[in-house]
């Protein structure tokens, strides 16, 4: 396999995990069971209070599926630029701030999925960015 389908399938892997995400935040809008509290009864508790940045802002339970909404929607387009840089302009690689710039947001997602996250996105996200830096390797 190529250096550039390798980088691809890196970043194939976080567009999967994006949209896996994303699919999970669509179903919370109307049947909330995925990402709500594991104690139920929190959940009015938070569709009944805010985030204390402005009173301006929504209930916390919306805010929060927005934040899971924005996060999908970032997995999902740096997944689809790793995919498109390898496949489509492996030409912007010769530049190395783009090279970096691929493996440490990829790095930043293994990191935070380390910190705050669980399991299958630490291990997503490791495996992913370890295609991609692979990818790259070869590529250069």
């Amino acid at each position: 396999m190529s250096g550039q389908w390798i980088m691809a399938t890196g970043g194939a892997l976080f567009f999967l995990l994006g949209a896996l995400h994303l699919r999970l935040t669509v179903r919370d809008l109307k049947d909330p069971q995925h990402f709500v509290p594991a104690r139920k009864e929190l959940l009015d508790d938070l569709k009944a209070t805010r985030i204390n940045l402005r009173k301006d802002v929504k209930d916390f339970w919306t805010s929060y599926l927005g934040f899971h909404f924005s996060h999908s929607i970032g997995l999902i387009f740096y997944g689809a630029v790793v995919a498109y840089c390898a496949l489509v302009r492996p030409d912007m690689l010769s530049d190395i701030a783009v090279r970096l710039a691929l493996v440490i947001v990829g790095a930043s997602y293994v990191l935070m999925a380390r910190a705050f996250w669980f399991k299958i996105p630490f291990i997503g996200a490791g495996i992913g960015v370890t295609l991609i830096a692979i990818g790259l390797a070869m590529m250069h």
